[in-house]
C-alpha cells in the first residue's frame, strides 16, 4: 500500500537523521564469518576517512588499547553464552594512532536457541571523559584548597587570639584577616586577563598574616609581570610555601624568617625564598599533596624546585612563560 511504504520511508529517513545528528556508528557482526557491516560513522570513529573494503572482530580488537582489550573481549563472549546485551566502554588507537574514548553496546540475534549475528552501536566518547577526568581534578583541588582555607582561617583564628584583649578586637581583626584572602582571590578572578605585579600578590597573601609579615622580607629586581594564568599558579605556590612555613616551617618559630628575592629574567622572572631561624628541617621529608601540587600548579609556564637544608627550606620557582 503507498500509505504504508510512505510511512516506512519516512520512518527510515528519520533514523538516518538520528544517527547523523548523534554522531552514531552502527554495525552487525556475523558471528559465523567474523565480518561485520557498518555505516561510515562506524569507520570514521576509527580513524577511517573512508569506509573500509571489510571490517572484522579482530580488526576492531586491533584496535582496543592492549590494557583494556581483554575486557571487551570477555564482555562479549559473556554476552554471547547468555544472550545478553554486549555493553563496554574502552580506549582505542585510532588509524592515525590517536587515542580516544568509545562506548559500545550490542544485541545478540538469537536463531534456533544460538547467536548468530550481534547488531549494535558505537559513540565516541572521548570529550565526556576528558570532561570527567577535568572534572575529578577540579574537585580535587578544589578540596584541597577548602583544607588549605580551613588550616589558613584556623592559623588566622589562633595569630588573632594571641594578641586580642576582648572579643570585639579579635573579632576584627579575624573579619580583616579573612577579607584579605577573599581580595587576594578576588585579584585574580575579576582581572584574569590583566598582567599582575610579583610583589601585589604577594603583599595580599601577606595581610591576611600581619603577626608575620614583618619577619618576611621581599626583594624585587626589574619589572617582572605575570599573566593571569600564570599568576594564579604563582599565588597557589606563594600561598602554600607561606602557609607551610607559618604551619611547621621558620614562621611557626617567633625567631623564624623568610627572604624573597624576586628578580626579572630573560625569559621570565625567578622567586628564591629561603627560610631560617625555625625549626630544624627533618632530611627525609616527604612531599605532601601541597608540594606536590605546588610542582604542577604553573603547568609549562614554569617549575618548583625544593633543597630541604636543615637550617631552613630553600625554594626556587622559575616562571619561562
Amino acid at each position: 500500500m503507498p500509505e504504508l511504504e510512505h510511512l516506512a520511508e519516512s520512518s527510515l529517513d528519520h533514523l538516518r537523521l538520528v544517527l547523523a545528528a548523534g554522531q552514531i556508528g552502527i554495525w552487525e557482526l556475523d558471528l559465523e564469518t567474523g565480518t561485520a557491516w557498518r555505516n561510515f560513522r562506524h569507520d570514521e570513529i576509527f580513524g577511517y576517512d573512508e569506509l573500509l573494503p571489510q571490517w572484522t572482530y579482530e580488526q576492531f580488537l586491533d584496535h582496543v588499547i592492549p590494557a583494556d582489550r581483554g575486557d571487551v573481549d570477555d564482555r562479549q563472549k559473556q554476552a554471547l553464552e547468555r544472550g545478553e546485551d554486549w555493553v563496554f566502554q574502552c580506549r582505542i588507537t585510532q588509524a592515525d594512532g590517536e587515542e580516544r574514548w568509545i562506548s559500545g553496546a550490542g544485541r545478540p540475534l538469537i536463531v534456533d536457541g544460538a547467536p548468530t549475528k550481534i547488531i549494535g552501536h558505537v559513540i565516541d566518547i572521548t570529550d565526556t571523559k576528558r570532561n570527567e577526568t577535568r572534572l575529578e581534578t577540579l574537585t580535587s583541588e578544589l578540596n584541597h584548597r577548602v583544607r588549605n582555607m580551613l588550616a589558613t582561617i584556623r592559623a588566622m583564628i589562633s595569630m588573632s587570639s594571641r594578641k586580642a584583649s576582648d572579643v570585639g578586637r579579635f573579632g576584627r581583626a579575624l573579619e580583616g584577616r579573612v577579607a584579605a584572602l577573599s581580595r587576594t582571590h578576588d585579584l585574580l578572578v575579576e582581572n584574569a586577563d590583566q598582567l599582575f605585579s610579583p610583589r601585589t600578590i604577594i603583599e595580599g597573601e601577606l595581610a591576611a598574616f600581619e603577626d608575620v609579615a614583618d619577619r618576611v622580607t621581599v626583594k624585587v629586581s626589574g619589572r617582572p609581570r605575570l599573566e593571569g594564568n600564570v599568576a594564579e599558579g604563582f599565588t597557589l605556590v606563594v600561598h602554600e610555601l607561606l602557609t607551610n612555613a607559618i604551619a611547621h616551617g621558620a614562621l611557626s618559630s617567633p625567631a623564624g624568617r623568610v627572604e624573597m628575592d624576586i628578580e626579572k629574567t630573560a625569559g621570565g622572572m625567578q622567586l628564591v625564598w629561603e627560610e631560617s631561624g625555625g625549626p630544624p628541617v627533618e632530611p627525609d621529608i616527604q612531599p605532601g599533596f601541597g608540594t606536590r601540587m605546588m610542582s604542577i600548579v604553573l603547568g609549562g609556564a614554569g617549575q618548583v624546585e625544593f633543597d630541604y637544608r636543615p637550617e631552613g627550606l630553600r625554594c626556587v620557582v622559575t616562571i619561562t612563560g
